[in-house]
């Protein structure tokens, strides 16, 4: 038998051992944080401590999981900034932004604590009841349809159930719904079908990159889904099987490095229409970055192979032209992204697609204009350019040597173009524009103006940001107006929801929208950055607020809301809050509205949920 003494003896030296490991690990940890610490402020915090607008806050971060942070590094928007740092770096930057650890022996996978009532076998029986970006080719997001809600009953919706994608901080996916399923996107690549009854997956797929904006379903002859068609933010496009989550086929549709696909994809018959934006208009705030050579583009794709058909450049190539102030060689002319859901007119065999700002000098005529492109050749028809000489980009607002000499506003067309008919008829182009103006252009006279209003007093944000919705009668416009300095804006700011006649453009009536705003680390505003959606006597909008509310079609009254700024219980057992609601807008189908809450970018509260609400909760 052993003596006490000995005994004691091997507990003393255990626990100096233990304690020796305990101090040279807390030793390690104190010095990978204050390692994380510099790098972040070598890298990082010139942006994200609140000089670029557009750059997540440093609140943000304690949302995010060390992995996510360093994909970001790797594969997502700073890899350019990621090029520059180890890979020690990068974790210790992601241990001093999250407070974990990042273990590189981790699986990402998750599993859900809910099953659908259908899985990848079950075959598909109902239509598609909203595809893609505007609920049809014309964009107009109005569900004619919807027999169920109305004015009289909308006031007791409820939620239904909610869905919260893992390790995520934005929710910018617009779901695509039928009776018995929907397709949504995500901003860690999952493309996810759920069950309808109860928000459980199906199947998923993972893409490359995040999936933003809504995904289009190409269906048979009786709108039943075949294929889900949608592009990543690294700037690919995919056609993936409806039924089982397959991929059919994989396509990069731009050769810049900056390339990305931030806007909804359309098709018409065989093909496909991918609109490609960059993220270079950043990358320029940049002393020693060499601006700019992106140039926006639109691509036609077989929906049968991938195969390209045509693609079509908003700017020519760009060419050397002079030495910044910093000595750094610039290009031109560049940038007219599109980063809207291109319109398809059926009857001209045209699409339509809204473009943003030239990114360098020369501006050209093609930026913040509607351009007309055949279907077959991908030839530019005609262009309706609504603002001149915008060249601008990350560098104007920071006052570094890239910013162009016409230092524009910023005016992008960030709205999806509508193709509609009005009361007698005349069929019209409705285009939304960062200005604050809603112009109607004339499809039959080569987007000849045939009225003009000021809706709000416009900015970097909007204006109008994402889109609006028409009837015959009106068109309903989410006005943001948030405060950004911007010296171009003109006249008050109207944040809320505001009618127009559909055939003359005079106001019929305006609800400037009250500030609801709590203390809060993160940018509250009661202004309409998404898109709005409207049915026969309802107008749905989400705030940056994060308030969903109904407006009476009829005189814009508010006839119910709800905060989505909160935690919410899920159905998939993954934790779920609600933000800003940003980008995508209400999907409105058999008398629920679905609606993403959360986007952390301009410093807006963060967010990972999609929320379904219907009569009582039913």
């Amino acid at each position: 038998m052993r003596s006490n003494k000995s005994i004691f003896s091997f507990i003393a030296i255990w626990l100096c051992f233990a304690s020796g490991n305990v101090l040279a690990q807390t030793a390690q940890d104190d010095a990978q944080l204050a390692d994380g610490e510099a790098q972040y402020g070598l890298f990082c915090a010139e942006c994200h401590d609140g000089a670029l607008l557009e750059a997540p806050q440093r609140a943000a971060f304690e949302f995010y999981s060390p992995g996510r942070i360093i994909d970001v590094l790797e594969f997502g928007s700073m890899a350019t900034s990621g090029m520059a740092l180890t890979r020690e770096q990068k974790r210790n930057i992601a241990y001093y932004l999250s407070g974990e650890q990042y273990d590189e022996t981790r699986t990402e996978a998750v599993s859900f604590s809910c099953e659908a009532t259908r899985d990848a076998n079950s075959p598909l029986t109902q239509p598609v009841a909203w595809n893609g970006w505007g609920g049809e080719s014309g964009n107009t997001r109005h569900q004619a349809s919807e027999s169920i809600l109305n004015k009289t009953n909308v006031n007791q919706l409820e939620l239904k159930w909610a869905f919260a994608t893992p390790d995520t901080t934005r929710s910018r996916s617009q779901p695509v719904v039928t009776a018995e399923v929907t397709f949504i996107g995500s901003q860690e690549g999952t493309v996810y079908a759920l069950d309808n009854s109860n928000g459980c997956p199906s199947w998923t797929f993972s893409a490359d990159a995040e999936v933003r904006g809504a995904i289009y379903v190409d269906t048979d002859d009786e709108g039943i889904p075949e294929t889900l068609l949608f592009g990543d933010f690294a700037g690919s496009a995919y056609a993936v099987n409806a039924r089982t989550g397959e991929l059919n086929w994989k396509k990069e549709v731009h050769d810049h490095p900056q390339a990305t696909i931030t806007g909804s994809v359309i098709a018409h018959g065989d093909t496909l229409i991918v609109p490609v934006s960059s993220l270079e208009v950043l990358l320029a705030a940049r002393v020693g970055y060499s601006c700019c050579s992106f140039r926006g583009a639109l691509v036609a794709l077989s929906i049968s192979t991938g195969e390209e058909l045509w693609r079509t450049y908003t700017t020519e190539e760009p060419r050397p032209t002079i030495l910044s102030t910093a000595g750094i060689q610039q290009y031109g002319p560049s940038g007219a992204p599109i980063w809207s859901s291109p319109t398809i007119d059926v009857e001209r065999n045209l699409v339509y697609a809204g473009t943003g700002e030239n990114s360098s000098s020369p501006a050209n005529d093609y930026s913040d204009a509607v351009l007309a492109m055949d279907m077959l050749t991908g030839e530019i028809v005609w262009a309706a350019q609504l603002t001149k000489d915008d060249a601008w980009n990350g560098a104007c607002s920071r006052g570094t040597p890239n910013c162009p000499e016409e230092d524009g506003p910023d005016y992008d067309i960030g709205a999806s173009p509508i193709l509609t008919r009005d009361e007698n008829g005349r069929e019209i182009i409705l285009v939304g524009q960062k200005s604050g103006m809603v112009y109607a252009l004339d499809p039959a006279n080569n987007g000849a103006l045939i009225w003009e209003q000021r809706a709000g007093s416009g900015g970097t944000m909007g204006g109008i940001h994402y889109g609006m919705s028409t009837n015959a009668e009106k068109v309903f416009v989410g006005v943001s107006d948030l405060p950004t300095n911007n010296p171009y804006n003109v006249g008050p700011a109207h944040p809320g929801v505001h009618a127009l006649s559909l055939s003359t453009g005079e106001v019929v009536w305006r609800n400037d929208l009250p500030n609801k705003c709590e203390e809060s680390p993160f940018l509250c505003w009661q202004g309409i950055s998404a898109a709005v959606s409207s049915t026969a006597d309802l107008v749905f909008a989400g705030g940056l607020d994060g308030i969903l509310r109904a407006f009476d079609t009829e005189d814009g009254s508010i006839l119910w809301e709800t905060n989505t700024r909160q935690s919410f219980g899920t159905r998939n057992g993954i934790e779920a809050r609600g933000g800003s609601i940003e980008s995508d807008g209400p999907v409105i189908v058999n008398g629920q509205v679905f609606i993403t809450s959360g986007y952390e970018k301009w410093g807006e509260a963060p967010g990972n949920v999609l929320l379904v609400y219907s009569l009582n909760g039913e």
